[in-house]
């Protein structure tokens, strides 16, 4: 505890004056004899013993009461940190984090919150010390600032370059950076402003920092300064998604468009529009419920394969920042399958998948493949290639296994036929490598042509049966379903996330999807000759195979790219050029390159980026991303006080939340000057002081000691 006005201590001497008082009653008065008084040589010792603990306990609560007023009158105050002490008079460091997100160029009552913010911010230098250092720090980086401390002039300068900013925030970064820096100031005194209009989104990454030498921690006061609560209404794109997978040149792909509405009051007539190489070639009109969200469904045809880029756009929102989310749709190149068959062909059917590829690319499909026999690939052939089709082999040699599933956790794709002389423990070996269930048992008998079953109705709703009839939205799929003579029984594993794509009429699975890390395994039940079913003979059979390997070995990169603010840009691409500039927004920059066995991978830290559409170029190749920025800078739910002591609470001392909307001038100012040196507690002191008082008033009425028993 210190005191702002210590000169008033010289009022303890106050102190003194009941002490006097009660030494001069003390004084024994002239003894003088006289008879008829003798009676009182009969008082009680005890009665004697109260009157004078009553006299002790009085002269005590006046005494305490003095001494309390005269310390309330110097102003004692507790000082912000618990370890540290200081005087008003004594240099400080003084670290100031201006939250300068997008939620900042809201308008309040008392205009933009970013002025209000600086205005703070200027009176929190104006009220310091000739002699303290400031530093000033935003938390969605910006050239504004310096890295050192610097006097009140320089750090009011500061101030002007300051602004809103659509950009990623980095507010637990700059934090820690900042907070260091106190630690490290000559100043024996450091204080940490956080000027904010106290989003959740922005400031619960405080609770992700670790800070060095947490047996210091205590050293440092960090002060949370909250700005008023702007009520407005909001709706924001929250995000694109592709609903299909399947990308090529001329055929229809559609995007998924959520948007959210995440202020407090209903909206009505705002359009959600698609923007396609800066024409409009969509819209719809929407009304949202506080806290609802919408799907809007716009369909694109790519004429060419490349990227395909735009935008969706919000109109009638009086929150600007967040109307615009950029896309990048990547619609790959040809895609190059292995074909893998065993080396003894069946020596009555012939395997019908390669005049059905062969068929495609007569047709300029978009797949490219190479038929070979199992003994003349090499272990590791297949990273040549987006897909590998296994047909019929009889076993999966093992010491593929450890290849195949690296090959699949990068991105790759396979389809897995069987063969009717298939090893089933073999086959489960290699399944268990993707946790892919098993086959545990046979039905029917090859080559029998008799009908065991049928394959069940088929249902749009995955991408190997969407758009593959020419028909109307809600018209029924009709088609003469083939017959099956032959199949294993497939049992998908109880904890794994295998998806059913074609099954028998009896609910037996003939084609299951199995994702593991960034590609799939594709298992079908049945083979592609036509001593299994009439399937290879059926119209069906080769836009359905066509389509699943296509599916299949749809490239990682294949769909949207894109990249969110805030987070450190990487990127691997399969090129050797080492020249590779990223250019966004009319501005080029240049990143970080580093070799790898499958190309380059690029790395760019992107602070200074806003949304757009970033290009990488690599000699004559450029790619495309949709920079955007987190959704989460659109909610404005501010932080409640509970929350804020609990943050920070274990590593730094935490002073309540200054409410800067709630106060005038004058009381922002004693609100700043208590973060600065303390809590004053005067008030406190002058309780107290009453308590006594009363307690002094109850002892002399009611403790009757002078009475005898």
């Amino acid at each position: 505890m210190n005191f702002l006005n210590p000169l008033f201590l010289l009022g303890l001497l106050a102190v003194a004056l009941p002490v006097i008082i009660h030494l001069i009653n003390l004084q024994r008065p002239q003894k003088v004899a006289f008879s008829t008084l003798s009676f009182f040589n009969e008082l009680r010792k005890s009665t004697i013993r109260r009157i004078r603990i009553k006299q002790y306990l009085l002269l005590a609560l006046r005494t305490l009461a003095v001494l309390f007023l005269a310390l309330a009158l110097a102003r004692p105050f507790l000082p912000p940190t618990i370890t540290g002490s200081a005087s008003s008079g004594e240099s400080r460091s003084v670290a100031i984090l201006i939250d300068n997100s997008a939620s900042m160029s809201r308008v309040g009552t008392d205009g933009p919150l970013i002025e209000q913010a600086k205005d703070v911010v200027d009176r929190i230098i104006t009220n310091g010390n000739s002699d303290d250092k400031f530093l000033i720090k935003t938390t969605n980086a910006t050239d504004a600032t310096t890295n050192g401390f610097v006097n009140s002039n320089r750090a009011i300068s500061q101030l002007d370059n300051i602004t809103s900013v659509n950009r990623g925030h980095y507010t637990a970064d700059q934090f820690k950076e900042v907070y260091q820096q106190l630690k490290e100031a000559p100043s024996g005194r450091s204080v940490l402003y956080i000027v904010s209009d106290g989003q959740v989104s922005q400031l619960s990454t405080l609770e992700e920092i670790e800070l060095d030498d947490e047996s210091e921690a205590k050293s440092v006061s960090v002060q949370l300064i909250q700005l008023e609560e702007a009520k407005q209404q909001n709706v924001a794109v929250k995000s694109i998604s592709l609903e299909s997978q399947l990308l090529s040149p001329g055929s229809p792909i559609t995007l998924s468009v959520e948007v959210e509405n995440t202020g407090d009051a209903a909206v009505a007539n705002q359009f959600v529009s698609l923007q396609v190489k800066g024409e409009m070639t969509g819209q719809y009109e929407t009304a949202l419920e506080p806290g609802e969200t919408k799907d809007f469904l716009f369909e694109l045809i790519p004429e060419e394969v490349g990227y395909l880029s735009g935008q969706i756009l919000l109109e009638g929102d009086e929150v600007d920042f967040d109307n615009t989310r950029h896309f990048v749709v990547h619609i790959p190149r040809q895609r190059s399958i292995l074909l893998v068959n065993n080396s003894q062909e069946s020596p009555s059917f012939t395997s019908y998948i390669a005049p059905a590829l062969e068929a495609a690319r007569k047709t300029n499909a978009r797949i490219l493949f190479e038929e070979k026999q199992v003994n003349d690939i090499e272990q590791g052939t297949w990273t040549d290639y987006d897909g590998l089709i296994l047909n019929g082999l009889t076993s999966i040699p093992a010491y593929w296994h450890q290849g195949l599933s690296q090959y699949v956790q990068d991105g790759g794709g396979i389809l897995f036929l069987p063969s009717e002389q298939g090893e089933i423990e073999n086959y489960n070996q290699f399944f268990s490598l993707f946790n892919a269930g098993q086959f545990d048992n046979v039905m029917g008998e090859y080559g029998s042509f008799e009908t065991i079953t049928k394959m069940g109705g088929l249902e749009e709703g995955h991408p190997i049966l969407d758009g593959i009839f020419n028909k109307e939205k809600d018209e029924e799929i009709r088609v003469d379903l083939p017959s099956l003579f032959y199949y294993y029984h497939y049992e998908p594993a109880s904890n794994s996330n295998s998806l059913t794509l074609l099954e028998a009429a009896n609910n037996d699975v003939l084609l299951a999807e199995h994702r593991f890390g960034e590609g799939m395994l594709l298992i079908s039940t049945l083979g592609a000759d036509p001593g299994w079913s009439n399937f290879p003979v059926n119209p069906l059979f080769a836009p359905m195979y066509y389509r699943t390997i296509l599916y299949a070995s749809s490239p990682e990169r294949g769909g949207l790219q894109q990249h969110q603010l805030g987070k450190t840009f990487e990127w691997e691409e399969a090129i050797s050029e080492t020249d590779i500039t990223l250019s966004i927004n009319g501005t080029d920059y240049k990143p970080e390159v580093q070799r790898q066995s499958n190309g380059m991978k690029i790395v760019y830290e992107g602070r200074e980026w806003e949304p757009g559409i970033l290009e990488i170029s690599a000699g004559d190749q450029v790619i495309q991303v949709a920079v955007n920025q987190n959704i989460m800078e659109s909610h404005f739910d501010t932080l409640e006080e509970e929350e804020w002591r609990h943050m920070l609470d274990d590593e730094v001392y935490t002073p309540d939340i200054i409410a800067a909307d709630d106060l005038s001038n004058d009381k922002l100012d004693e609100q700043l000057r208590s973060s600065v040196f303390g809590k004053e507690i005067w008030n406190w002191f002058i309780w107290i002081a009453l308590l006594f008082l009363v307690t002094e008033t109850l002892v002399t009425r009611l403790y009757k000691a002078e009475s005898t028993s």
